[in-house]
Protein backbone atom coordinates (compact mmCIF):
# COMPACT_ATOMS: atom_id res chain seq x y z
CA UNK A 1 0.00 0.00 0.00
CA UNK A 2 1.42 3.40 -1.02
CA UNK A 3 2.29 6.03 1.55
CA UNK A 4 -0.25 8.81 2.11
CA UNK A 5 0.46 12.17 0.49
CA UNK A 6 2.17 14.77 2.67
CA UNK A 7 -0.12 16.86 4.81
CA UNK A 8 -0.08 20.63 4.33
CA UNK A 9 -0.24 23.21 1.63
CA UNK A 10 1.89 22.56 -1.43
CA UNK A 11 3.61 25.72 -2.70
CA UNK A 12 3.92 26.10 -6.47
CA UNK A 13 7.59 26.95 -7.03
CA UNK A 14 6.76 28.61 -10.36
CA UNK A 15 4.71 31.27 -8.59
CA UNK A 16 7.00 31.63 -5.60
CA UNK A 17 10.61 31.65 -6.85
CA UNK A 18 9.90 32.04 -10.58
CA UNK A 19 8.95 35.74 -10.49
CA UNK A 20 11.85 36.42 -8.10
CA UNK A 21 14.28 34.85 -10.57
CA UNK A 22 12.95 36.73 -13.63
CA UNK A 23 12.81 40.00 -11.67
CA UNK A 24 16.43 39.49 -10.62
CA UNK A 25 17.39 38.94 -14.29
CA UNK A 26 15.82 42.28 -15.22
CA UNK A 27 17.51 43.89 -12.23
CA UNK A 28 20.99 42.72 -13.24
CA UNK A 29 20.53 43.75 -16.87
CA UNK A 30 19.55 47.24 -15.72
CA UNK A 31 22.56 47.24 -13.38
CA UNK A 32 24.82 46.92 -16.42
CA UNK A 33 23.04 49.89 -18.01
CA UNK A 34 23.48 51.85 -14.77
CA UNK A 35 27.25 51.19 -14.70
CA UNK A 36 27.54 52.67 -18.19
CA UNK A 37 25.52 55.73 -17.18
CA UNK A 38 27.59 56.33 -14.05
CA UNK A 39 30.84 56.04 -16.05
CA UNK A 40 29.47 58.56 -18.51
CA UNK A 41 28.64 60.95 -15.68
CA UNK A 42 32.13 60.93 -14.10
CA UNK A 43 33.40 64.02 -16.00
CA UNK A 44 30.29 65.96 -14.92
CA UNK A 45 30.63 65.33 -11.17
CA UNK A 46 31.82 68.84 -10.42
CA UNK A 47 29.77 69.49 -7.29
CA UNK A 48 29.65 67.67 -3.97
CA UNK A 49 25.87 67.40 -4.03
CA UNK A 50 25.87 65.83 -7.48
CA UNK A 51 28.64 63.38 -6.58
CA UNK A 52 27.04 62.48 -3.24
CA UNK A 53 23.67 61.70 -4.86
CA UNK A 54 25.17 59.64 -7.69
CA UNK A 55 27.61 57.64 -5.58
CA UNK A 56 25.08 57.17 -2.80
CA UNK A 57 22.50 55.70 -5.18
CA UNK A 58 25.12 53.61 -6.99
CA UNK A 59 26.46 52.16 -3.70
CA UNK A 60 22.97 51.03 -2.68
CA UNK A 61 22.49 49.48 -6.12
CA UNK A 62 25.72 47.48 -5.84
CA UNK A 63 24.60 46.10 -2.48
CA UNK A 64 21.08 45.48 -3.81
CA UNK A 65 22.42 43.45 -6.75
CA UNK A 66 24.53 41.27 -4.45
CA UNK A 67 21.58 40.75 -2.09
CA UNK A 68 19.28 39.77 -4.97
CA UNK A 69 21.76 37.09 -6.06
CA UNK A 70 21.95 35.85 -2.46
CA UNK A 71 18.15 35.86 -2.22
CA UNK A 72 17.99 33.39 -5.12
CA UNK A 73 21.08 31.37 -4.25
CA UNK A 74 19.61 30.34 -0.89
CA UNK A 75 16.38 28.63 -2.08
CA UNK A 76 17.66 27.38 -5.44
CA UNK A 77 21.03 26.02 -4.28
CA UNK A 78 21.37 25.83 -0.50
CA UNK A 79 17.78 24.68 0.10
CA UNK A 80 17.40 22.77 -3.17
CA UNK A 81 14.71 20.08 -2.90
CA UNK A 82 13.13 21.52 0.23
CA UNK A 83 9.51 22.62 0.30
CA UNK A 84 9.53 26.26 -0.89
CA UNK A 85 7.67 27.65 2.07
CA UNK A 86 10.05 29.98 3.90
CA UNK A 87 10.94 33.38 2.51
CA UNK A 88 14.67 33.84 1.77
CA UNK A 89 16.34 35.45 4.77
CA UNK A 90 17.50 38.47 2.70
CA UNK A 91 13.98 39.04 1.36
CA UNK A 92 13.65 41.85 3.90
CA UNK A 93 16.22 43.91 1.98
CA UNK A 94 14.02 44.20 -1.13
CA UNK A 95 11.52 46.81 0.16
CA UNK A 96 14.35 48.48 2.09
CA UNK A 97 16.48 49.00 -1.04
CA UNK A 98 13.50 50.25 -3.04
CA UNK A 99 12.73 53.04 -0.56
CA UNK A 100 16.42 53.89 0.02
CA UNK A 101 16.85 54.50 -3.73
CA UNK A 102 13.36 55.59 -4.75
CA UNK A 103 12.63 58.13 -2.01
CA UNK A 104 15.66 60.46 -2.54
CA UNK A 105 15.21 60.27 -6.33
CA UNK A 106 11.53 61.17 -5.95
CA UNK A 107 12.59 64.12 -3.78
CA UNK A 108 15.04 65.19 -6.49
CA UNK A 109 12.31 65.29 -9.13
CA UNK A 110 9.85 66.95 -6.75
CA UNK A 111 12.42 69.70 -6.24
CA UNK A 112 12.71 70.00 -10.05
CA UNK A 113 8.93 70.36 -10.27
CA UNK A 114 8.98 73.19 -7.74
CA UNK A 115 11.86 74.89 -9.58
CA UNK A 116 9.84 74.75 -12.79
CA UNK A 117 6.39 75.67 -11.50
CA UNK A 118 6.82 77.42 -8.13
CA UNK A 119 3.49 75.81 -7.35
CA UNK A 120 3.51 74.94 -3.66
CA UNK A 121 0.18 73.10 -3.72
CA UNK A 122 1.19 70.67 -6.49
CA UNK A 123 4.65 70.16 -4.98
CA UNK A 124 3.35 69.45 -1.48
CA UNK A 125 0.68 67.13 -2.88
CA UNK A 126 3.24 64.97 -4.67
CA UNK A 127 5.57 65.16 -1.66
CA UNK A 128 2.81 63.86 0.62
CA UNK A 129 2.34 60.78 -1.60
CA UNK A 130 6.10 60.23 -1.58
CA UNK A 131 6.25 60.42 2.22
CA UNK A 132 3.35 57.96 2.51
CA UNK A 133 5.18 55.64 0.12
CA UNK A 134 8.33 55.84 2.23
CA UNK A 135 6.34 55.11 5.39
CA UNK A 136 4.57 52.16 3.74
CA UNK A 137 7.90 50.76 2.52
CA UNK A 138 9.41 51.07 5.99
CA UNK A 139 6.34 49.36 7.47
CA UNK A 140 6.65 46.52 4.95
CA UNK A 141 10.36 46.14 5.76
CA UNK A 142 9.52 45.70 9.43
CA UNK A 143 6.74 43.21 8.67
CA UNK A 144 8.77 40.85 6.43
CA UNK A 145 10.77 39.22 9.28
CA UNK A 146 7.48 38.73 11.15
CA UNK A 147 5.78 37.05 8.17
CA UNK A 148 8.70 34.62 7.44
CA UNK A 149 6.75 32.25 5.13
CA UNK A 150 4.94 32.43 1.81
CA UNK A 151 1.79 31.21 3.52
CA UNK A 152 1.78 34.29 5.75
CA UNK A 153 2.18 36.77 2.88
CA UNK A 154 -1.43 38.02 3.34
CA UNK A 155 -0.21 39.69 6.54
CA UNK A 156 1.80 42.05 4.31
CA UNK A 157 -1.23 43.25 2.35
CA UNK A 158 -2.01 46.42 4.29
CA UNK A 159 1.52 47.75 4.48
CA UNK A 160 2.41 46.70 0.93
CA UNK A 161 -0.76 48.18 -0.57
CA UNK A 162 -0.06 51.49 1.19
CA UNK A 163 3.53 51.43 -0.07
CA UNK A 164 2.94 50.32 -3.66
CA UNK A 165 -0.18 52.37 -4.43
CA UNK A 166 1.30 55.60 -3.05
CA UNK A 167 4.60 54.94 -4.88
CA UNK A 168 2.80 54.38 -8.19
CA UNK A 169 0.75 57.55 -7.65
CA UNK A 170 3.91 59.54 -6.90
CA UNK A 171 5.71 58.28 -10.01
CA UNK A 172 2.73 59.01 -12.27
CA UNK A 173 2.29 62.50 -10.83
CA UNK A 174 6.00 63.30 -11.25
CA UNK A 175 6.09 62.15 -14.89
CA UNK A 176 2.89 63.98 -15.90
CA UNK A 177 3.65 67.19 -13.96
CA UNK A 178 7.18 67.47 -15.34
CA UNK A 179 5.98 66.97 -18.91
CA UNK A 180 3.26 69.63 -18.54
CA UNK A 181 5.56 72.08 -16.76
CA UNK A 182 8.29 71.73 -19.37
CA UNK A 183 5.78 72.17 -22.18
CA UNK A 184 4.78 75.51 -20.65
CA UNK A 185 8.45 76.60 -20.80
CA UNK A 186 8.49 76.81 -24.58
CA UNK A 187 9.80 80.16 -25.82
CA UNK A 188 8.48 80.31 -29.37
CA UNK A 189 11.93 79.97 -30.93
CA UNK A 190 12.47 76.80 -32.93
CA UNK A 191 15.89 75.81 -31.59
CA UNK A 192 15.03 76.41 -27.94
CA UNK A 193 11.69 74.64 -28.29
CA UNK A 194 13.46 71.66 -29.90
CA UNK A 195 15.63 71.33 -26.80
CA UNK A 196 12.56 71.59 -24.55
CA UNK A 197 10.86 68.86 -26.61
CA UNK A 198 13.91 66.64 -26.10
CA UNK A 199 13.69 67.15 -22.34
CA UNK A 200 9.96 66.35 -22.42
CA UNK A 201 10.57 63.13 -24.38
CA UNK A 202 13.32 62.13 -21.98
CA UNK A 203 11.05 62.81 -19.00
CA UNK A 204 8.13 60.85 -20.46
CA UNK A 205 10.25 57.91 -21.62
CA UNK A 206 12.11 57.40 -18.33
CA UNK A 207 9.48 58.62 -15.88
CA UNK A 208 6.56 56.79 -17.45
CA UNK A 209 8.55 53.55 -17.67
CA UNK A 210 9.20 53.72 -13.92
CA UNK A 211 5.57 54.61 -13.30
CA UNK A 212 4.46 51.69 -15.52
CA UNK A 213 6.49 49.21 -13.48
CA UNK A 214 5.05 50.69 -10.27
CA UNK A 215 1.49 50.32 -11.58
CA UNK A 216 2.11 46.74 -12.77
CA UNK A 217 3.60 46.00 -9.36
CA UNK A 218 0.36 47.13 -7.71
CA UNK A 219 -1.88 45.28 -10.19
CA UNK A 220 -0.03 41.98 -9.80
CA UNK A 221 0.12 42.33 -6.03
CA UNK A 222 -3.63 42.83 -5.79
CA UNK A 223 -4.51 40.24 -8.46
CA UNK A 224 -2.20 37.42 -7.31
CA UNK A 225 -2.44 37.60 -3.54
CA UNK A 226 -0.31 35.06 -1.73
CA UNK A 227 2.07 34.84 -4.72
CA UNK A 228 5.25 36.73 -5.60
CA UNK A 229 4.23 37.64 -9.17
CA UNK A 230 4.47 41.36 -8.37
CA UNK A 231 8.21 41.00 -7.68
CA UNK A 232 8.66 40.52 -11.41
CA UNK A 233 8.19 44.32 -11.49
CA UNK A 234 9.18 45.24 -7.94
CA UNK A 235 12.76 43.93 -7.97
CA UNK A 236 13.87 45.99 -11.03
CA UNK A 237 12.29 49.16 -9.59
CA UNK A 238 15.48 50.28 -7.81
CA UNK A 239 17.47 50.12 -11.05
CA UNK A 240 14.72 51.92 -12.98
CA UNK A 241 14.76 54.76 -10.44
CA UNK A 242 18.55 54.99 -10.65
CA UNK A 243 18.66 54.85 -14.45
CA UNK A 244 15.92 57.48 -14.65
CA UNK A 245 18.02 59.79 -12.46
CA UNK A 246 21.25 59.15 -14.36
CA UNK A 247 19.68 59.57 -17.81
CA UNK A 248 18.34 62.95 -16.68
CA UNK A 249 21.68 64.09 -15.28
CA UNK A 250 23.68 62.82 -18.26
CA UNK A 251 21.35 64.58 -20.69
CA UNK A 252 22.37 67.97 -19.29
CA UNK A 253 25.69 68.19 -21.11
CA UNK A 254 24.25 66.94 -24.42
CA UNK A 255 21.41 69.43 -24.24
CA UNK A 256 23.75 72.25 -23.21
CA UNK A 257 25.91 71.55 -26.26
CA UNK A 258 22.86 71.53 -28.50
CA UNK A 259 21.95 75.02 -27.25
CA UNK A 260 25.29 76.53 -28.27
CA UNK A 261 25.72 76.01 -32.05
CA UNK A 262 24.74 78.90 -34.32
CA UNK A 263 21.44 78.53 -36.11
CA UNK A 264 19.78 80.50 -38.86
CA UNK A 265 16.34 82.05 -38.94
CA UNK A 266 15.91 83.89 -42.21
CA UNK A 267 18.63 86.57 -42.25
CA UNK A 268 18.97 86.66 -38.48
CA UNK A 269 21.45 84.21 -36.95
CA UNK A 270 21.58 83.77 -33.21
CA UNK A 271 23.13 81.62 -30.51
CA UNK A 272 21.39 80.75 -27.29
CA UNK A 273 23.70 81.18 -24.35
CA UNK A 274 23.51 78.52 -21.62
CA UNK A 275 23.97 80.35 -18.36
CA UNK A 276 26.24 82.88 -20.10
CA UNK A 277 26.31 86.66 -20.15
CA UNK A 278 26.40 87.30 -23.89
CA UNK A 279 24.37 86.39 -26.94
CA UNK A 280 25.82 86.60 -30.47
CA UNK A 281 23.71 87.64 -33.43
CA UNK A 282 24.83 88.38 -37.00
CA UNK A 283 28.44 88.62 -35.90
CA UNK A 284 27.74 91.20 -33.18
CA UNK A 285 27.76 90.72 -29.42
CA UNK A 286 25.08 92.22 -27.24
CA UNK A 287 24.57 92.31 -23.49
CA UNK A 288 22.40 89.49 -22.28
CA UNK A 289 19.95 91.74 -20.51
CA UNK A 290 19.44 93.71 -23.73
CA UNK A 291 18.55 90.81 -25.95
CA UNK A 292 16.99 88.06 -23.93
CA UNK A 293 15.36 87.19 -20.73
CA UNK A 294 16.65 84.17 -18.78
CA UNK A 295 14.56 81.78 -16.84
CA UNK A 296 15.66 79.42 -14.11
CA UNK A 297 17.92 76.52 -15.11
CA UNK A 298 15.99 73.30 -15.48
CA UNK A 299 17.84 69.98 -15.51
CA UNK A 300 21.03 71.97 -15.92
CA UNK A 301 19.67 73.92 -18.91
CA UNK A 302 19.06 77.67 -18.74
CA UNK A 303 16.15 78.37 -21.06
CA UNK A 304 16.51 81.76 -22.74
CA UNK A 305 14.33 83.89 -24.94
CA UNK A 306 16.09 85.77 -27.73
CA UNK A 307 14.68 88.97 -29.17
CA UNK A 308 15.97 89.14 -32.75
CA UNK A 309 16.95 92.55 -34.08
CA UNK A 310 15.58 93.26 -37.52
Amino acid sequence: MSAPPPVGTVIDVRLSYGPLLVGAFFNMILFGVLIGQVCGALPEMTTYGYAFLVWGVFSVEVVNTALDMTMLYQPLILDYGAIPDKLPWVFVTQPLCVILVGFPIQLFFIWRIYSLTHNTVVTMGILSFSLVSFGGGAWTTVMVPIVKTFGNLPRLYRSAELWLISAATTDLCIAVTLAVALRNKKTGFTHTDTVVDKIIRLTVQTGMLTALFSVLDVICFVSFKGKTVNFLWNIPLTKLYANCLMSTLNARERLNRSMNPQHSSGQNNFVLSVGGDKVHQDGDTFAANDDFQGTEPQFGIRMTKVVERM
